[in-house]
């Protein structure tokens, strides 16, 4: 009798394996990378808007949940500071932005240089908190008041990795 009553509890806990759903690990869904091009002094770059439906469409995912934000930069250049935008649209297309997430940039680079950096935050970068109930982003950066030479171009590329499942 107590061998059977092993036998069954064994089975019963290698059954239970089989029954218990398999979940996806939050992980890399996509990266996409924003060309700013070149950039001039005391200037707000407004480049990008991106739709959270239209990337979980492209990145063949059910859900984003935050996101980690680079830039990449080469020339003579100066950035202070990358805002990042919850937003919606009303019906004729104004952009409606949240609360702000700015992000201190400290890309200062000489002629002929290349350069990046990475704006992590406190655990996970722009978390989903902040955009809870919008239907997508809108990302400004802004170049300092010196140190861009727009005459001998420079320029800034903005990547974000999206997490999710």
């Amino acid at each position: 009798m107590k061998m059977l009553k092993s036998f069954l509890a064994i089975s019963l806990i290698l059954f239970s394996f089989f029954l218990v759903p398999q979940l996806n690990a939050q992980g890399i869904v996509g990266v996409k990378s924003y060309d700013f091009k070149t950039v001039a002094n005391s200037v707000d770059n407004a480049y990008v808007s991106e739709n959270w439906e239209g990337l979980l469409k492209q990145f063949g995912c059910t859900k984003i949940d935050s996101l980690h934000i680079g830039l990449t930069a080469v020339g003579e250049l100066d950035i202070d500071s990358l805002m990042w935008y919850p937003c919606s649209w009303t019906v004729d297309g104004t952009v409606v932005k949240g609360t702000v997430k700015t992000f201190t940039v400290t890309l200062n680079l000489a002629a002929g240089v290349a350069g990046k950096e990475a704006l992590y935050v406190t655990n996970a970068g722009v978390a989903s908190a902040l955009w809870r109930s919008t239907e997508g982003f809108t990302l400004f950066t802004r170049g300092a008041t010196t140190g861009n030479d727009a005459t001998d171009p420079n320029s800034l590329k903005v990547t974000i990795t999206f997490y999710g499942s």
